[in-house]
């Protein structure tokens, strides 16, 4: 079965004995040496190249691109500028939450309820769309804006969001969402490890000393977890049913994303440090790093004597919830997902709910089989 479709494929394989998972492979295929395209570019070329060569989260991957080449040539990111980026990386997180649950959804929906959803979809893409198109002129303000932000908001609260918390509101898609979680198989109840700025270092220094880091990436003795459910990890507690968590992490998460661009609507200074994060690395080189709607996203750039940019390197979300020792193996190995279809739909539901960034097919056998 494939519920996604995009550049490249994970693989799930899943084998049953007696309704369990008892082994979990997950293999990619996705496309690798994009790293190259930056190469022997001049530097202030890279913003706009990742947001060409990425489709998803495309304004995410310009800013992560922007804090790496500015901190590479030692240059300072400004207030205003920040202030832009920030509207354009709250809005994109916000839509694309929503669109990879609306969109993306294994389970079928009443057809009057996801016609209503697409409506209201198409609606958030518009205000999301307007909102970075802002950010990328640095024209953040004004009533125009704050009617976008406005424009996303409804679209968002239509769909379920509620003005604060993680409770869907009744009635709407993702109510409907939950409602379908709370009979799939009971997934064990652990907290993630979560990758955060402080391990922004740590990471760096892998990615630029292992060409393999960025296909799988690790920390020692950790299973490390990004994206909502990361950020969110001490909300909620483990009684709990673990989809649901999920979900309401993802909804959480939209909320305060609405919260913070009415903020920057009403001229208020954005939480920056919660955004996006950035340094210096050896010699001549600089990273950004950026939580983006799956995760926290690193793009790493060096450049050379002549000017240009002689490495980069992108270390993307998907990876670390999707590495073969990872939290969406960990989750699954060994819990009781039921038989055929039923355990094919609660693969389906989990691995939509850790929001892969591309395709992912799911293939379920007997051990007899095996």
């Amino acid at each position: 079965m494939t519920y996604l479709l995009g550049a490249g494929t994970i693989r799930i394989e899943v084998t049953l004995s007696r309704a369990l998972a008892c082994s979990v492979a997950v293999a990619g295929s996705r496309p690798r040496g994009l790293n190259r395209m930056f190469v022997g570019r001049q530097p202030e070329e890279a913003p706009a190249l990742a947001a060409q060569v990425f489709s998803l989260c495309g304004f995410a991957q310009s800013v992560a691109a922007r804090m790496a080449v500015l901190n590479a040539a030692d240059l300072p990111i400004g207030e205003s500028e920040i202030r832009a980026a920030s509207a354009g990386l709250l809005a994109e997180r916000i839509f694309e939450t929503l669109r990879a649950l609306v969109l993306h959804w294994p389970v079928a929906l009443p057809q009057p309820m996801a016609a209503s959803a697409g409506l209201q979809l198409r609606s958030a893409l518009q205000a999301s769309q307007a909102i970075v198109a802002r950010a990328r002129t640095g024209s953040v303000a004004g009533p125009e804006f704050a009617v976008d932000v406005a424009r996303l908001a409804d679209a968002a609260r239509a769909l379920g969001v509620p003005a604060d918390g993680d409770r869907s509101l009744a009635g709407s898609v993702l109510d409907r969402m939950e409602e379908t979680l709370v009979a799939v198989a009971a997934f064990p109840s652990t907290r993630p490890d979560p990758l955060l700025p402080d391990d922004d270092d740590a990471v760096i220094e892998l990615l630029c000393g292992d060409p393999d880091y960025a296909a799988m990436p690790h920390l020692p003795g950790r299973v490390i977890e990004t994206g909502a459910y990361a950020r969110k990890a001490g909300a909620y507690s483990i009684t709990e049913p673990h989809l649901v968590r999920r979900l309401r992490a993802r909804i959480a998460d939209v909320a305060t994303c609405l919260s913070d661009l009415a903020a920057l609507a009403a001229g208020r200074q954005p939480d920056w440090t919660a955004l996006a994060a950035g340094g210096p690395t050896p010699g001549t080189g600089g990273y950004g790093s950026v939580e983006c709607a799956r995760g926290r996203l690193y793009h790493q750039a060096e450049i050379g004597d002549d000017g240009r940019l002689s490495a980069y390197r992108i270390l993307a979300p998907t990876e670390w919830n999707f590495h073969p020792a990872g939290p969406f193996v960990e989750t699954l190995l060994s819990s009781p997902i039921g038989a055929k279809e039923e355990a094919a739909r609660a693969v389906a539901l989990l691995a939509v709910l850790f929001d892969p960034c591309v395709a992912f097919e799911v293939d379920v056998r007997e051990d007899a089989d095996a």
